[in-house]
């Protein structure tokens, strides 16, 4: 069967274009930021070979092997949940060239992006789907809420997560919430005290939604953190529709 190794083609090409930036002084305190796309694109092109190449060599995959750069859509589903979502990043800008490379990585790999989805959860809804092969490449340590196996190329590590473990975490994440993604969990519960507590009563949605009630909170106010903490799977996906199906504890 086909190894299909999905890459999270946001991070990489934010991460190349990113370290092709430099800021030059000309003097009268004029400065400007000079990239080389040209210099990001082979950055680009070399992550993608030492990644993939780590990749089948720590599977000892020898057979047929496809390469699908996952890229986020500019609409966001999340945000219809919870308006907030990623608000916090309105004003964080691109690197210079990323929107350049962007569009050659497009013209040059098999890419794959759907209309409100984020590279996430293309990987995700992918990686999830029938008799799947596939191998999820990224630097986000927060993908844990997928059951899958994983090289963590910004840490240089293998893992695998079962679907036992990834559905934990995702009641973990819904209880921590996400500073970098601007939802807010379960009001007063960190990391400690959110494992602590999926740990002594059980992981499960009843002691997510009693967490909320004893702050004052409901059910729903759970739900909404729930549905934006999840990284889609083929099971939360509507091909037909082309859109997502919001989670249920059901």
């Amino acid at each position: 069967m086909t190894l299909k190794i999905l890459f999270d083609a946001d991070m990489v090409v934010f991460r190349e274009t990113a370290s092709v930036e430099t800021p030059i002084d000309w003097g009268d305190d004029l400065w400007t930021l000079h990239a080389d796309a040209g210099e990001a694109k082979v950055k680009v092109d070399d992550a993608v070979v030492t990644f993939t190449e780590k990749v089948l060599r720590h599977y000892k995959h020898e057979g047929n092997y496809e390469i699908l750069m996952c890229f986020s859509d500019t609409d966001n589903f999340r945000k219809t949940v919870l308006p907030a979502y990623k608000l916090n990043r309105a004003d964080k800008r691109k690197p210079t060239c990323y929107y350049g490379v962007k569009q050659w990585v497009e013209e040059n790999y098999n890419c794959y992006q759907r209309p409100g989805l984020e590279a996430d959860d293309c990987i995700g809804i992918l990686s999830t789907m029938k008799n799947s092969n596939a191998i999820i490449v990224s630097g986000d340590k927060d993908f844990k809420t997928v059951p899958g196996r994983f090289y963590d190329f910004s840490r240089d590590e293998f893992y695998d997560i079962t679907q036992e473990e990834a559905d934990y975490w995702h009641l973990f994440q819904t209880l921590v919430g996400d500073v970098a993604d601007n939802y807010k969990g379960c009001p007063g519960l960190g990391v400690v005290g959110a494992k602590r507590l999926l740990d002594s009563k059980g992981a499960t949605w009843e002691t997510v939604v009693a967490a909320f009630e004893k702050k004052g909170l409901t059910e729903s106010d759970a739900l909404v953190q729930a549905r934006v903490a999840r990284i889609l799977r083929a099971s939360d996906y509507d091909f037909a529709a082309k859109k997502p199906i919001l989670w249920s504890p059901n």
